[in-house]
């Protein structure tokens, strides 16, 4: 690193205007950015991370503005900047950005080559048969085979890791000094985040950029970043290299964040949650923005706005917490275990469900199959499944998108036709044709919680009708006065406000709208219920909550849960057992930290390397490891599903599973 920044912003101000009011989205914030490094920002959704790094390329809303301080670059203030005339001297060529939804980011009218063509021809004054060629050898550099086929294609018919890096290309087209990534893996899995985040480090290299990263997934942090920056309503109150933030925090906003991890709880326990929400920013803040939000606050953080207290050279932070006045604050734990290093191991032998002796099977899949397309082209889904579900636990599916996992989850509950095998419930068969009766029964005890809770609510109507559905189609209550305390009943089980029946989903946050999808399904009174990828949307601290209130739930109602996610590190945390799922088989099954300390297939082996791991030397360190089913030679030895070990189950050739009972043993 140079000691000249290459980027220098001091005491941003961004101001929006809403209807007659002005919300301070930015406030008084600074950043200096050197010369190839990877920075990253970090923060809960609304913390100002994207509107900050929008300020270098001048993308803000119409209804936003700078309204003070500096940003220069290369002896140009580009806080100044007014028009697009300006702007197109460094937006694309100079500073890029890579955008968070690919699929929003693409037209999905135009090819895709011509999109990336466009970008060359209209950055680089290059035209026709040149801008084509380069257009076709960035497909190339940012790893997409067969450019020539690709580049005739449309968005729709690539994949959202294939997307992902059409829009890297377009971005890195001009060849940038620095390139912004906005979340630019969130809606990816794990398997295809960590070939994304190696293609982004090896461009960083060859085109010698410098990047920054804005993300709430800590673990893609403690992967790429040198240096970290915390930003919490509008203001950067933490910043530091990689080792300094992880391993010795000092904002009690820090703290918190990397206590709400999954991966440094401990199993049977709470995680820690961040109470209360932030700060409406219409209003004017006084004292420390996160006081409100901090059990052990100190007096003068209500009064007064604490000044940057450096800690090294290089680590600075924004809290009183470091004068030398303030009493001292111990750490919490979870810092001290990243240092230590992280495990989430129970502190105690805790007895799974499956493992009682009186324990009882709450449903039973067997050689399900699920096809879809007509008989001349068919499509398998979900191919010959068999698994159980004992009463009281929750048994992961975990695997990556298109792997079966959710048509798996809604052909349980009826919502997808299955094409073969059974599924029992309570020993009852109950897919293909049943009775009214039976399918009433299992629509009232089996329920789901859904991926999107955007998508899965009907923005139209009032959350006291949304979560009422059920009881409105199965006439579950006996009067209004009935209907609407068990609205409430559910409500405030969920954590949220009785008075809040009368608002509309889009007032909510992301993890509100979701705890409104858990109380749809709870009211029902439900024992099983399906949560498919219930927090793969959310910050880090809302991901806490909804994880601590779904395990309360199954505690209080002693209910049973399948739990979909694409995150090993996530359900090592939440689930007794995991089922490893592959292109519609289950190829691994086994009790969780079995399966972590013995992983035998070697795609149970893949997800693990790819599952992102808080801790920087770790991840720093970690192998990626490649799953090519071409490995696997069945022509002659056949595969067969066996139990290697009690309880622990692997899909392989007799060859294979000799192998992997060695491995065990």
């Amino acid at each position: 690193m140079t000691k000249e920044p290459i980027l220098s912003a001091k005491d941003v101000e961004v101001q929006f205007s809403l209807r007659g009011n002005y919300l301070r989205a930015i406030r008084k914030c600074s950043l200096d950015l050197y010369d190839g490094e990877t920075l990253a920002i970090v923060g809960e959704s609304g913390s100002g991370k994207s509107v900050f790094t929008k300020c270098f390329v001048g993308m803000l809303d119409k209804n936003g503005k700078v309204t003070g301080g500096s940003i220069l670059y290369e002896g140009n203030d580009l806080a100044k900047y007014k028009t697009e005339k300006e702007w197109r001297q460094i937006r694309g060529k100079k500073i890029a950005m890579v955008m968070q939804d690919p699929m929003t980011s693409l037209n999905p009218l135009k090819k895709i080559g011509k999109q990336i063509q466009e970008t060359i021809e209209l950055n680089q004054g290059i035209h026709g048969a040149e801008a084509k060629k380069q257009a076709l050898r960035l497909l190339q550099t940012v790893g997409i085979h067969d450019p020539e086929k690709r580049f005739d294609q449309y968005p729709h018919e690539f994949s959202g890791g294939m997307r992902q890096r059409v829009v890297i290309a377009i971005a890195i087209a001009c060849k940038p000094q620095i390139l912004i990534c906005d979340e630019p893996t969130t809606a990816l899995d794990v398997t295809v985040q960590a070939q994304i985040l190696d293609l982004i480090r090896s461009l960083q290299k060859e085109l010698h950029m410098t990047i920054i990263y804005i993300t709430h997934d800590l673990g893609v942090v403690a992967n790429v970043a040198d240096r970290v920056a915390v930003m919490y309503a509008g203001q950067i109150v933490e910043i530091g290299k990689i080792d300094e933030v992880f391993y010795d925090a000092r904002h009690p906003y820090a703290w918190a964040l990397l206590s709400a991890l999954p991966q440094l709880g401990v199993k049977g326990e709470t995680l820690p949650t961040i109470d209360g929400t932030p700060p409406n920013l219409f209003n004017e803040i006084k004292g420390d923005a996160f006081a409100p939000r901090n059990r052990h606050a100190l007096q003068i953080d209500f009064l007064e706005e604490p000044p940057f207290f450096d800690v090294t050279p290089t680590h600075k932070a924004k809290t009183w917490y470091l004068d030398p006045r303030a009493p001292h604050m111990e750490q919490p734990k979870s810092i001290q275990k990243l240092r230590d290093g992280s495990d989430n191991r129970p502190a105690q032998k805790i007895v799974h469900p499956h493992e009682k002796p009186d324990r009882e099977v709450l449903l039973e899949v067997k050689d399900l199959e699920v096809k879809f397309g007509n008989k001349r082209h068919p499509f398998v889904a979900v191919n010959r499944v068999s698994f159980q579900v004992f009463k009281g636990e929750t048994l992961a599916l975990v695997g990556e998108s298109g792997s079966g996992k959710t048509t798996i989850g809604r052909s349980i509950l009826r919502m997808v036709p299955t094409s073969g095998g059974d599924v029992l419930y309570r020993g009852t068969k109950i897919n293909g044709k049943i009775s009214k009766s039976l399918n009433e029964k299992i629509i009232r005890n089996c329920q789901m919680i859904f991926q999107d809770p955007m998508a899965s609510l009907n923005e139209r109507a009032k959350v006291d009708y949304i979560v009422s559905e059920g009881l409105y189609n199965f006439h579950l209550y006996k009067d209004e006065a009935e209907r609407e305390e068990k609205v409430q009943q559910a409500l405030r089980e969920v954590g949220l406000l009785p008075e809040f029946a009368s608002r509309f989903p889009h007032e909510f946050s992301g993890g509100q709208r979701q705890r409104i999808g858990i109380a749809r399904a709870l009211i029902m009174e439900p024992e099983f219920i399906v949560a498919d990828e219930p927090i793969s949307a959310l910050d880090v601290s809302i991901r806490a909550q909804v994880l601590n209130l779904l395990n309360d739930l199954k505690a209080k109602r002693d209910l049973t849960y399948l739990f979909i996610a694409h995150d090993l590190s996530v359900v090592r945390f939440i689930s007794d057992r995991i089922a490893v799922i592959y292109r519609g088989q289950i190829v691994e099954l086994a009790e969780a930290e079995e399966l972590f300390l013995h992983p035998l297939h070697p795609y149970t082996r893949a997800l693990l390397s790819a599952a992102p791991n808080p801790d920087p030397e770790i991840e720093k360190q970690k192998k990626l490891l490649v799953y090519d089913p071409l490995m696997h030679d069945y022509t002659q030895d056949k595969p067969f599903w066996e139990e290697v070990c009690k309880g622990h189950f692997v899909y392989g050739n007799r060859r294979e599973i000799e192998g992997y009972r060695r491995a065990v043993h």
